[in-house]
């Protein structure tokens, strides 16, 4: 019955994750972006993403923080290999995307960019990283990981890129996919939590940050 329970609370979450996002993709509408509007998308997340993952780590294995691989064991090696890759991987992305003379509007990106300011340019990107991480990396990598590792990586990345549909742009499931190879990746090394938060983290602030100021 609890494995029964925690299934199905997965299935909700997933149900609301990517229901949402195609439903955004499917209907066409302006964009209309306010600070309160992404404070409420952020507190949404967290409520979709970590609590299903709680529940389930829970009602499967009766711990919680282990499982979702919250662990101070190498804490500061992981942050250190989070950060070297959320560097790097910006460097390469940006010159690839320089090489091939990519140029694609973005109007949520871009909306997102006219409403956000200085508190929110730190907690947008520690809270999406800290609840996609552990709803992608956390929970559904590392339960496929414990029959294939590359099925986990392969599997969370792709489902990762999905739920960036609601952007609209090719370049907003692609660049995800990617990042979600090397989030795997990394997460399958450090086997800690934090390596893909603190990646994710300093990639999206980057990212906000250029749009609140280009």
């Amino acid at each position: 019955m609890r494995k029964f329970i925690a299934y199905f609370i997965l299935l909700l979450s997933f149900l609301i994750i990517y229901g949402s996002a195609a439903f955004a993709l499917i209907v066409e509408e302006e964009y209309v972006v306010t600070p309160s509007l992404l404070l409420s998308s952020l507190v949404i997340n967290i409520f979709i993403m970590v609590f299903p993952a709680m529940v389930f780590a829970y009602l499967l294995y009766g711990r919680v923080w282990e499982e979702l691989y919250f662990r101070r064991e190498g804490l500061g090696k992981s942050i250190l290999y989070g950060a070297a890759l959320s560097i790097t991987f910006m460097i390469l992305s940006s010159l690839a995307l320089i090489a091939i003379g990519y140029n694609e509007e973005n109007p949520l990106a871009e909306e997102i960019g006219k409403n956000i300011n200085i508190p929110l340019l730190i907690l947008i990107p520690l809270i999406s990283s800290f609840t996609e991480e552990i709803y992608f990396r956390g929970l559904i990598q590392m339960q496929i990981e414990k029959k294939n590792v590359i099925a986990g990586i392969v599997i969370s990345s792709i489902l990762f890129s999905l739920a960036h549909l609601e952007y609209g742009v090719a370049i907003q499931v692609i660049m995800p996919f990617i990042f979600g190879l090397f989030l795997g990746i990394l997460m399958h090394h450090c086997r800690n939590i934090a390596a893909p938060i603190t990646a994710h983290f300093i990639y999206n602030f980057v990212s906000l940050a250029i749009l609140l100021y280009h």
